[in-house]
């Protein structure tokens, strides 16, 4: 890696060069900051090749219509470079590029990546405009490693990935990722995540942005593997301790069909989930990976937001709880759901529709504007303020009810997280009706201290032990 320029030697470089008129122009482009191409250098070994490029150059470009073959082992882009790639590189899963303060890889036109990673490793790195695919390696972007280090202001846009395992996969347990902005992405036809945000314990500021995301599908056997947008803390907490928890985060603007799960938080807390259109999110995919069928997937997370979701033929949300081997260690609390809707009215089978669990002594849930078509909207365990306005579910009559709630679960071990102090539930314009517009409602207790509901509400709630 060359050492930064100070001023005195830079003013001896120009020296040299007045004194050497026929230095070749590789040097003098490299001197000057200029462009070179990799099809200058070995062709036998595209390693050294690279290595001497980067040496000479700010920029190395790989041509349009040139082939780097056998990338079969690690190359470091020196801080402040950029690879520039107009061709191809290919390798055969072990070959990575990785990316330092300040480095770039960029695609142009057919640029393009086959079976190799690019590893980021330090801050300000750009990562834009390229094709990636390959079954080769895990992670087509690899963005974590080992060291103790802060990674600053981290930018992939308009990346197109297919046919691959993990097409961006962060492992965050040592280090922190500060300001990453992921947008404008296409990802289709993966066995592993679009993107997975896994451990990431100490970021903050991440932005997942404008993405389309088509077929995911994991055939391989792997469990856990097979979902569209995922992020984790680290150990369920019903603190919800910051320093446990995946935070600060925004997924928007997301366009998602044929996977078994579209967006997906374990642990998180302080993130909003907006705008997400979903069709066909059905058990027909990743059918060995163990995970739950579901557009939007939370457990055990604290103070979010969801908004604007617009699901066909789709399993609906889950929102539940915090569990590890069969031990309950956390609920969801203090969240707002708002413009919801879901129509599986021409669906051949039964999904889930809306199922959310929530509570804890001092808690809230508000869900606002949400339109059910022929699914349900399930409410179980008791937060301490529960508020339902504009809500709209029809649901068939043979196969359930169209809005269900538990609230009792005295005699169940989840009791334990029931809110008992100080409790109300707020209702109003709820209708829940089945195919023939008939009330459709199965409430199984009423005990909260304060009782409201209020205009065309087409449900009859039991009495309340407080006579409220």
């Amino acid at each position: 890696m060359l050492k930064k320029m100070t001023r005195r030697r830079f003013v001896s470089s120009l020296s040299v060069l007045a004194a050497m008129p026929l230095l070749s122009s590789r040097a003098a482009n490299a001197a000057a900051g200029k462009t070179v191409s990799v099809n200058q250098y070995n062709n036998n070994d595209w390693i050294a090749a690279f290595k001497q490029a980067f040496s000479e150059g700010d920029t190395v470009v790989v041509p349009a219509g040139f082939t780097c073959e056998n990338i079969n082992t690690g190359i470091f882009i020196p801080d402040g470079k950029t690879l520039l790639i107009r061709g191809a590189l290919k390798g055969n899963g072990r070959g990575r590029f990785v990316l330092q303060e300040g480095s770039k890889v960029i695609g142009e036109g057919t640029g393009r990546t086959e079976n190799i990673t690019l590893d980021v490793r330090g801050s300000d790195c750009e990562i834009k405009g390229l094709a990636m695919s390959g079954f080769g390696p895990v992670a087509q972007i690899f963005i974590g490693g080992k060291q103790p280090a802060v990674m600053r202001n981290l930018v992939i846009d308009n990346i197109s990935v297919s046919q691959a395992n993990y097409a961006i996969l962060r492992q965050g347990f040592y280090n922190q990722v500060d300001g990453a902005r992921i947008t404008n992405s296409r990802f289709s036809h993966l066995q592993g995540d679009a993107i997975e945000w896994n451990v990431a314990i100490n970021d903050r500021n991440i932005l997942i942005s404008d993405h389309v995301i088509d077929n995911i599908n994991c055939t391989n056997g792997k469990t856990n593997w097979g979902i569209g947008i995922g992020l984790a803390g680290s150990t369920y907490d019903n603190d919800y301790p910051e320093k446990q928890t995946v935070k600060n985060f925004v997924v928007a603007n997301i366009t998602g069909s044929n996977c078994r799960q579209l967006v997906h938080v374990e642990n998180g807390k302080h993130f909003i989930i907006r705008n997400i259109k979903a069709k066909n999110i059905t058990p027909d995919f990743s059918k060995k990976a163990g995970i739950d069928n579901a557009t939007v997937a939370i457990y055990g997370c604290d103070n979010f937001v969801i908004d604007n979701v617009d699901m066909v033929n789709s399993a609906g949300m889950l929102i539940g709880y915090g569990v590890i081997k069969g031990d309950y260690l956390s609920i969801p609390q203090n969240f707002r759901l708002s413009d919801i809707r879901l129509d599986n009215r021409q669906l051949d089978y039964k999904l889930r529709g809306i199922q959310i669990s929530s509570g804890n002594a001092t808690s809230f849930v508000a869900i606002t504007n949400v339109d059910i078509q022929r699914a349900t909207l399930e409410l179980h365990n008791k937060p301490q303020h529960l508020f339902l306005r504009n809500i709209n579910v029809m649901q068939e009559a043979a196969i359930g009810p169209a809005l269900k709630m538990n609230f009792d679960l005295r005699k169940d071990v989840r009791g334990k997280f029931m809110a008992k102090d100080e409790t109300l539930l707020s209702m109003a314009n709820i209708k829940a009706v089945n195919e023939k517009g008939q009330s459709s409602v199965d409430i199984d207790r009423v005990d909260q201290l304060a009782v409201s509901g209020r205009i065309r509400i087409s449900v009859t709630l039991p009495p309340s032990p407080q006579g409220s």
